[in-house]
């Protein structure tokens, strides 16, 4: 037990006796870790523990201490010591000393030592700026590279309408105003002898895939070939299933992941990363379809250089993208979006369940699954802690499933997590889509694309940790096959300001006032993450961040005067 002016604390360690001998009576320790409860008491259960100076109890070391993931056998203690040696042989700086001064960066070392053992909060942020502006600066440089692919000749398709016009009027529903307006715009640039290079953007559910399917349909058409391109197996598989489901026998297509082995000769062939090695055996590709999460400029590049001639290109996003954005980092593309939901999709209720409410909450979601054959959700965040063992966020997720399923013994409770292999994932995902599993427990990997349709209650573990943006991802996950889609946020003693943040995400439901809000929200302090912003993986800036890109845009000018 430790104590202090504040209360006591419970530490306990389990499979450490060492640990427990080396701790002192009447001595001041630092103590690390996830504060929990157990039987009514505060608790922490192995923490990491750092003595304290005697002469002066309230500084344990000279600067602020940074606390890392172990990596394999490397624990935090080792890394810090191995990147504080690194510190000493930085590589030059990348960005001219004009564009530093300009803009009032820190220099490249400074930022480094700055990001990794800071003096104050202040050294911190700046340290966070100074890398938030490289990796707009980065994505600067890549759209300069990308405008030089936006007057490439290639041979226009022909349209046949007919056979595009019987698929449409076969479908078992009205596409909705927006997909019939994209449809044409698309149409229109398929016809040009320039390729297309066209951004579809379109909220959660939107109906991107239709689009998708008409267009690779309207090359099969004009005797082209399609190549679609998608993040992972999971949505390549899906992708995959919705197009046969949506074009029936009217042409052939085939999977080709690192699993499945299709055929490159299909008129249509889906799959990941996996299509750019096959790249060379693909014979007179028209369009190239390429799903959330890429990185893009380079992928074209590489497939026009060996696509002769060059293809169009649709690239397809679930993130808002607003003006600015638009105007700097994708002025090389053609904008498209689907800006309105189909009929049959209601917005889905959202709700901020406290505490005292989770067991009533749990009762209310068995009834809805018992009563209205749905299916549940359950998210956590990925647990990021500096403890020995690497597997915690797993653990985690196995722990929830095990109370789950005491909690609903009547239920099937599985669980999906990223360190299972792809045909464990899919096998997964299969029982819970082929209603075997009434509730699936994951982490945020859901958030992109997955279409369970009697998937209608998504339950979010520590939403406070979540962005705005994740959280609207996930939340488009259910509610898409008709039915009312319901999400509940349980969130463990959040701040005042994550209270307000989850508020705001329970009333608003347009995704580019969430990003934006969830923008104005954050302190220059704090990170974003990296799975925030579809196609980009930031870990520092924002694409929000409007006054950034346009100082980026503007640095990069400066560099190609």
């Amino acid at each position: 037990t430790f104590r202090d002016e504040t209360g006591t604390l419970t530490i306990r360690w389990f499979n450490s006796p060492f640990v427990t001998r080396s701790v002192s009576p009447a001595t001041t320790y630092l103590v690390r870790g996830q504060l929990d409860s157990f039987s009514g008491r505060l608790q922490i259960v192995n923490p990491q523990l750092t003595k304290l100076r005697l002469e002066n109890p309230s500084l344990p070391i000279d600067e602020i201490q940074p606390i890392y993931t172990p990596l394999g056998t490397l624990k935090s203690g080792h890394l810090r010591n191995l990147i504080k040696s690194a510190l000493d042989h930085l590589s030059p700086d990348p960005l001219p000393l004009a564009i530093q001064n300009r803009y009032s960066l820190l220099d490249f070392a400074t930022t480094i030592r700055s990001i990794h053992f800071p003096s104050s909060k202040s050294d911190l942020e700046n340290a966070i700026h100074r890398l938030a502006f490289d990796e707009l600066f980065a994505l600067q440089k890549e759209a300069l590279k990308n405008r030089e692919l936006a007057q490439v000749p290639t041979l226009p398709l022909s349209l046949n309408q007919p056979e595009l016009a019987d698929f449409i009027a076969s479908l078992p529903f009205t596409p909705t105003a927006a997909q019939s307006r994209v449809i044409q715009e698309i149409t229109a640039d398929l016809s040009q002898p320039l390729a297309m290079h066209r951004l579809l953007s379109g909220e959660v559910g939107s109906g991107k895939t239709l689009v998708a399917a008409y267009s690779a349909l309207l090359t099969h058409y004009s005797s082209r070939r399609t190549l679609l391109m998608a993040p992972t197996q999971i949505l390549a598989e899906q992708l995959f299933a919705n197009f046969s489901s949506l074009l029936g026998s009217r042409c052939t297509l085939s999977l080709l992941t690192s699993v499945s082995k299709g055929d490159v000769d299909a008129d249509i062939v889906i799959g990941t990363h996996a299509l750019l090695k096959q790249i060379s055996n693909f014979h007179n590709i028209g369009l190239v379809i390429i799903d959330e999460q890429h990185r893009f400029g380079v992928d074209q590049r590489l497939l026009l250089t060996k696509l002769n001639p060059a293809p169009h290109f649709l690239m397809m996003t679930a993130t808002p993208i607003p003006r600015t954005l638009a105007m700097t980092v994708f002025s090389h593309l053609s904008l498209s979006r689907l800006d309105e939901l189909p009929q049959n999709r209601l917005p889905v209720k959202t709700y901020h369940v406290t505490e005292d409410k989770r067991v009533a909450a749990y009762d209310w979601i068995r009834q809805e699954v018992l009563t209205h054959q749905n299916q549940a959700f359950v998210v956590v965040p990925l647990i990021d802690q500096a403890e020995d063992d690497e597997t915690s966020a797993t653990q985690s997720l196995k722990k929830l499933e095990k109370d789950l399923s005491a909690r609903f013994p009547d239920l099937v409770v599985d669980i999906m997590h990223g360190r299972m292999k792809g045909s464990e994932k899919t096998a997964h995902l299969q029982a819970f889509r082929d209603g075997h599993t009434q509730i699936l427990v994951a982490t945020s990997m859901i958030e992109v694309g997955l279409d369970i349709p009697e998937a209608n209650i998504m339950v979010i573990e520590n939403a406070d940790r979540f962005g705005l943006a994740t959280l609207h991802q996930l939340r488009g996950r259910v509610g898409r096959g008709g039915k009312q889609g319901h999400c509940l946020l349980f969130a463990h003693q959040p701040s005042e300001k994550a209270l307000a943040r989850l508020a705001y995400f329970v009333r608003e439901k347009d995704g580019a006032k969430l990003a934006e809000f969830d923008l104005a929200s954050r302190g220059p302090g704090e990170l974003y993450g990296t799975t925030q912003h579809g196609f980009f993986s930031l870990r520092f800036a924002s694409i929000y961040d409007q006054a950034l890109l346009r100082q980026t845009a503007e640095a990069v000018k400066m560099l190609s005067i």
